[in-house]
């Protein structure tokens, strides 16, 4: 009788093992299909965003080439405007092409034709076409306002301040041999400056470049420069020889240089503001000069009789030798700047009226 209990205890035992064997299995085989089927899900989900992106971007470049392939048309049409700021000068006549540039503003646009099929113009730029968007060129030239004149006039004085481009004062660069003087001289004393200093026995002076003014569509922005000179000192004259560089940038000439003039009294009301000519014969810059100068209540000195001199100026291919040995040639940025002599007859021209 015990024996057949054991029997049976081991026959329970055995078939809970089987039992509980077999709950394992099942649960394992769930656990993996479900496993399963997540992946697939997953892998049904990515296939789908991959489709849908492709198609998007198959789309997008069809767009593109579209765009890039359509025949734009032009109805011919020729003016001359200015840039507003931040203008975009693109590849093709629509807003998603491809930048190719950017004009400041009041920069001059030649317009050539206006697109048919977009609100683009076509423009000639740097000997070839671009396209600009009609929001941004104006037909008018955009007024810069002067800067601030809130500074209050200076008490300390001084006896004269040279204002200039190159002929003034040039920093050292390769292109010559010297450093913060009159271009082309051959020491700082021998440049107009220096020599009309020494001429008049000036005791305080200043000489600074305000040649980045010259070439600025933008030269109401460029006045501020002076500050460090006109804001400081009383002044008893004040030299302007700008204009050489204006060559080619000659918009609003007439109104920014007596922009200048006003700035200048605004704090230095009683100095004698002299005008000095061009160096270089560019006439309608000269004129305008001369115009400036007589309705500003400015001395002219004219510079007629030695404009285009050779002797006066440097030429190209000669050589000056500096004091340490060292061979210069002059290059085409040096030629035609005034030389030795060239220096000594402005000085000249412009101590006669001192």
């Amino acid at each position: 009788m015990k024996k057949k209990i054991v029997i049976s205890l081991w026959i329970s035992l055995v078939v809970l093992i089987i039992a509980f064997a077999s709950l394992v299995i099942y649960q394992n085989k769930q656990k993996a299909a479900e496993l399963a089927a997540k992946e697939q899900q997953e892998a049904e989900e990515q296939a789908r965003v991959e489709a849908q992106a492709q198609e998007e971007a198959a789309a997008e470049e069809a767009t593109e080439n579209a765009e890039e392939e359509e025949e734009y048309t032009f109805k011919e049409f020729e003016a001359t405007y200015f840039a507003q700021a931040d203008a975009t000068v693109r590849q093709e006549p629509y807003d998603a092409a491809e930048i190719i540039g950017t004009l400041s503003v009041d920069q001059r646009v030649s317009i050539v034709g206006t697109c048919e099929q977009t609100d683009f113009y076509k423009i000639k730029t740097n000997g070839d076409y671009g396209y600009i968007s009609f929001d941004d060129v104006s037909e008018e030239y955009i007024d810069i306002p002067m800067p601030s004149t809130s500074k209050g006039q200076p008490t300390a004085t001084k006896d004269i301040l040279f204002i200039g481009n190159s002929i003034t004062m040039y920093p050292a660069t390769s292109d010559w041999w010297g450093s913060g003087w009159g271009c082309g001289a051959s020491t700082p004393d021998n440049d107009y400056v220096h020599l009309t200093v020494a001429a008049k026995g000036y005791s305080s002076y200043d000489y600074m470049s305000l040649r980045a003014w010259e070439f600025s569509n933008t030269r109401n922005y460029e006045l501020d420069d002076l500050d460090p000179y006109i804001t400081n000192y009383q002044y008893g004259t004040i030299v302007i020889e700008l204009g050489e560089n204006v060559k080619g940038h000659e918009t609003h000439f007439e109104e920014d240089l007596t922009d200048m003039i006003t700035y200048i009294r605004a704090y230095n009301p009683n100095a004698r503001i002299v005008m000095l000519d061009n160096f270089w014969a560019y006439s309608s810059i000269i004129s305008t000069k001369k115009a400036v100068a007589s309705a500003t209540g400015c001395t002219y000195v004219s510079l007629s009789d030695i404009q285009g001199v050779a002797e006066y100026q440097l030429q190209e291919g000669d050589t000056y030798t500096t004091p340490d040995g060292t061979v210069y040639t002059i290059g085409s940025f040096l030629a035609g700047h005034p030389n030795d002599a060239g220096f000594a007859a402005i000085a000249a021209h412009l101590i006669a009226v001192l």
